[in-house]
């Protein structure tokens, strides 16, 4: 396929992934109040992100697998939605007439589901370069296409209710076959968590052979998938956050990955991994001064009054403030110490050859100092230095 048919196929294929999300939308809207919004309304911000990305990265470079599919996840995330939400209108409207085919469609909400689990494994095994790290990959590939294709396949098939949309029942199930189908989706089920581990490991192992701007790259994809998977741990633990956690954490994982893949400002990565390090750390140590610093004030108020008071928050909420920049600097010190060894020392070996050019050195010392700190924080191959002598031209 040249270049410019697969543009033309990206864009296209974006055009249909938000037509398809547009059109759940307004039959949302349309449908509203009298029926609720689809349950996993956040499709309708993820499909356009996956779709737009897919077809940017299309656009710059066709032969990335990374890029179709995630066109095929926007176009997906359109079919959920718009099946999803006609299933909602059908099978839960309170109207006095309800539409047809609503088990269909929720079905079909279903299905498209379990595939976009399906896309994130690959996602894990062909990023950054929409290739495999190694042939030897090819049989664990095939073999976790095959398990999902069962797990999918199984629970299209299998009778029951609909997990989304009971009490309606799966107007495709066979009964017949019900037991053989439950022990393939549970067998398929556990087979894809190793799966997907396996592909975990795949990332890992391609990080640590990785070298320059791949090591960027997935330094980024890292990134983001840790911070969904701790928001998506931590949404049950905070129901006020829930639903935004719900919408931020999917939608980090694309923005990450298009960063990556089309270079933008990609060695950024090492700063925001630095900063989330420092203010997560000084966050959980401050929270837990305040806390302590409460419960503490306030059993002592107890203890001498008889009743709490609420000069313990403010005396806390003061404690806070002023111990904000130096422990801020405690703990920067610490995660470049611990995690940014060479960045930490070169810093502190320019320090000092700063502060040594502040108190003055003669040009002899000043040019073995400034030799000696190159080497030191560059680490170059090979280091010269060469003075403009002011009567005879360049010299050395």
């Amino acid at each position: 396929m040249s270049a410019r048919t697969a543009t033309r196929l990206a864009w296209s294929l974006w055009a249909a992934a938000v037509t398809l999300i547009a059109a759940g939308l307004l039959f949302a809207l349309a449908n509203r109040p009298g029926s609720p919004l689809y349950e996993f309304w956040v499709v309708a911000l993820i499909g356009p992100t996956f779709a737009t990305l897919g077809a940017l990265i299309v656009a710059r470079r066709p032969g990335n697998a990374i890029g179709w599919i995630f066109l095929g996840c926007g176009v997906v995330c359109g079919v959920q939605m718009l099946s999803g939400q006609y299933a909602t209108v059908a099978l839960l409207s309170e109207g006095p007439t309800r539409l047809a085919g609503g088990a269909v469609a929720g079905w079909l909400s279903t299905l498209a589901q379990q595939t976009l689990v399906a896309a994130v494994l690959f996602l894990l095994l062909l990023f950054p370069s929409g290739r495999l790290p190694s042939p030897r990959w090819w049989p664990f590939t095939l073999f976790a296409g095959m398990t999902f294709m069962v797990w999918v396949i199984s629970g299209a098939f299998g009778p029951g209710p609909l997990e989304d949309f009971a009490p309606a029942r799966n107007p495709f199930g066979v009964e017949d076959a019900a037991a053989v189908l439950d022990l393939f989706e549970s067998v398929g089920g556990w087979l894809g968590i190793s799966c997907f581990a396996g592909a975990v490991l795949s990332l890992i192992l391609r990080f640590r052979r990785s070298r320059g701007d791949e090591r960027q790259q997935l330094k980024w994809f890292v990134y983001a998938a840790t911070l969904g998977f701790l928001a998506v741990g931590l949404a049950g633990e905070v129901p006020v956050v829930g639903e935004l956690v719900w919408l931020v954490a999917p939608l980090g994982l694309p923005v990450a990955a298009g960063i990556a893949i089309l270079k933008h400002r990609l060695y950024d990565i090492d700063l925001i991994i630095n900063r989330t390090l420092v203010y997560a750390a000084l966050t959980a140590t401050l929270a837990l001064v305040y806390v302590g610093g409460v419960v503490g004030l306030q059993y002592g108020f107890r203890t001498l009054t008889g009743g709490g008071s609420q000069l313990a928050v403010v005396a806390s909420t003061l404690v806070i403030a002023a111990l904000f920049s130096p422990m801020r600097s405690r703990v920067q010190g610490f995660v470049d110490r611990r995690f940014y060894r060479k960045k930490y020392d070169a810093a502190k070996t320019l320090e000092a050859f700063s502060a040594r050019v502040r108190d003055g050195m003669d040009l002899t010392s000043l040019r073995e100092n400034l030799v000696g700190v190159a080497e030191e924080t560059v680490q170059p191959a090979h280091v010269s230095l060469w003075l403009r002598a002011p009567d005879t031209g360049a010299g050395r």
